[in-house]
């Protein structure tokens, strides 16, 4: 069965359509959150979250329009990743102000803020269109639509600067890693 038929069947509840997608899509999104996280057990857990979220919202993929069902998967797996990250930030920073004498949250707490601080310096040696681009897409969830507006360009040229300066950062942090 070609996917938009499984797409179509999972639409309409049948289980084994949801098998098959799963089966398929699972392996590139465990891989996909394992880059972000280098955490196994979290990628695992955050993959589970990827499947129960395209389960529950299947019936919101378009397959009229243009947008391929592997971007829409990947997506939400971002998004989880995204959360994920989002509130073991804040976990992080709330512990500080509580100051609770746990070792092991402790240092997770350092470790997130060091993690936090590299990302803002790595940010900050990008020039300003492509740091200001990255925070606009990730930290405040602007569309490219609107980022554009208000860049005064097009959406093409902000997904550019958007990917440009991801792949820099990603160097940036890559050689900050070795180096530490």
């Amino acid at each position: 069965m070609d996917e938009r038929s499984l797409i179509r069947s999972a639409q309409r509840g049948e289980k084994k359509a949801f098998q098959d997608l799963i089966a398929f899509y699972y392996p590139y999104v465990l891989k996909f959150l394992l880059k972000m996280t280098h955490d196994s057990m979290l990628s695992e857990d955050l993959a589970q979250d990827t499947f129960v979220k395209l389960i529950r919202g299947i019936d919101r993929f378009d397959l009229r329009k243009k947008a391929a069902f592997s971007t829409w998967v990947m997506t939400i797996a971002k998004n989880c990743w995204l959360d994920s990250w989002r509130r073991n930030r804040r976990e992080s920073l709330s512990l500080e102000e509580r100051d609770v004498p746990s070792p092991f949250r402790v240092e997770d707490a350092v470790l997130g803020r060091l993690q936090g601080e590299e990302l803002e310096k790595a940010l900050k040696s990008l020039p300003p269109e492509q740091a200001g681009a990255i925070r606009l897409k990730y930290v405040e969830r602007q569309t490219l639509r609107e980022i554009a507006r208000r860049f005064s360009c097009e959406p093409k040229t902000v997904k550019s600067r958007i990917h440009n300066g991801m792949v820099r950062l990603r160097k940036k942090l890559k050689g900050d890693f070795y180096r530490g």
